[in-house]
């Protein structure tokens, strides 16, 4: 049914006793969404706008957008409507193996199930489900998920209907795919590409963040920052390779040590930085002593042992600005370094309210 250009697919509509054509108005439609989904969005936004569509467009309120893990042969609802929140986010499905959609995704055709109780693909979720219609959602012949559209009705798909929501489904499938190159970009922008941490500008960009959200609620943070002792001599007797090595080994073992909520960066050659929202120096005193014993009892290539020279400042006793508390760490770090390394520096220069005041 064709009405005020949005081609709808209502209840009364869908035992219909006349052709369902990508007519005019039909067209219209489509264009429409095309303009509302390529617009510059978010992968969550762009999920929630094809789903909102598909409600729109065709009136099907059972619906979801199926996408990879990225981690095994599995797929999970990356978006959905009218499933049970906490099952819809708990299912995962086997590509070639699980269902309907499992099917779909291995062999990247549409696939049409009139009446589900009968369909030898059909895994029962919903037991109100008596017909579906899934799409493989394709960008250069590679599948990147599948757009699943399920409806209460036997038989419920005719087949112009179902030609459509493929029309549909390759602009969704763009949109997806625009959505997390975008995604992609904006990571890699933010992130050092040796070890995989935050890097100089997403290190910034995190301070500023996280010291505002700091003040408006009068809690403190800590921020450290630490650099490898001698790692210039790693680098001239084992090699940059080795060097390297050193680097990716305390990337990680700042990621076992950091709660969900730190945000550890590397901003230079060997120079890092771990931001603790929500923690006193003292507690931040902590962190360090257990990063470095860590770090002592790791090996690089099986025998070279690292240590770290680290600095501590804390809002608001050691600066209430990102430059200010910075300036108060390096400088704490810097001293340790002069006095031989493998310690935490917890010193500030003598000046540290005027440094503060000045960026204030």
């Amino acid at each position: 049914m064709v009405q005020a250009g949005v081609v709808t697919m209502t209840n009364t509509a869908r035992k219909r006793e006349i052709p369902f054509p990508i007519a005019h108005d039909a067209l219209h439609a489509l264009v429409d969404v095309t303009k509302s989904l390529l617009r510059p969005m978010n992968l969550n936004a762009v999920l929630d706008q094809i789903l909102t569509q598909v409600e729109r467009l065709f009136g099907y309120e059972i619906c979801s957008v199926i996408l990879p893990t990225g981690r095994d042969n599995r797929l999970y609802m990356a978006a959905h409507r009218g499933y049970d929140p906490e099952i819809a986010n708990s299912i995962r499905i086997k590509i070639g193996e699980e269902g309907i959609i499992g099917h779909v995704a291995a062999t990247g055709k549409s696939y049409y199930a009139p009446d589900v109780s009968v369909d030898p693909y059909y895994i029962e979720g919903s037991t109100k489900v008596r017909s579906q219609f899934s799409v493989p959602l394709i960008i250069d012949d590679r599948i990147i998920g599948v757009l699943d559209v399920e409806s209460s009705e036997l038989d419920d798909f005719p087949e112009d209907v179902q030609h459509v929501i493929e029309a549909f489904a390759a602009l969704a499938a763009l949109a997806i795919y625009r959505a997390q190159h975008q995604e992609e970009l904006e990571h890699l922008a933010l992130t050092d590409g040796l070890t995989g941490l935050a890097n100089n500008r997403a290190f910034w960009e995190a301070l500023h963040r996280e010291l505002a959200r700091a003040r408006r609620f009068n809690q403190p943070l800590s921020l450290l920052v630490l650099e490898i002792d001698k790692f210039k001599e790693v680098n001239d007797t084992y090699g940059h390779l080795k060097g390297d090595e050193a680097l990716r080994g305390l990337a990680q073992i700042l990621g076992v040590t950091c709660r969900s909520m730190d945000i550890a960066a590397r901003f230079g050659g060997d120079e890092f930085a771990l931001i603790l929202p929500q923690t006193t120096k003292d507690d931040a005193r902590k962190v360090a002593y257990r990063l470095m014993d860590r770090v002592r009892k790791f090996r690089v290539d099986g025998h070279l042992q690292l240590t770290l020279s680290m600095g501590l400042a804390a809002f608001p006793e050691d600066g209430i600005t990102p430059n200010a508390l910075f300036s108060v760490a390096d400088y704490a770090m810097y001293r340790i370094k002069e006095q031989g390394g493998n310690g935490l520096g917890l010193e500030a220069p003598s000046d540290a309210a005027r440094v503060a005041d000045a960026h204030h």
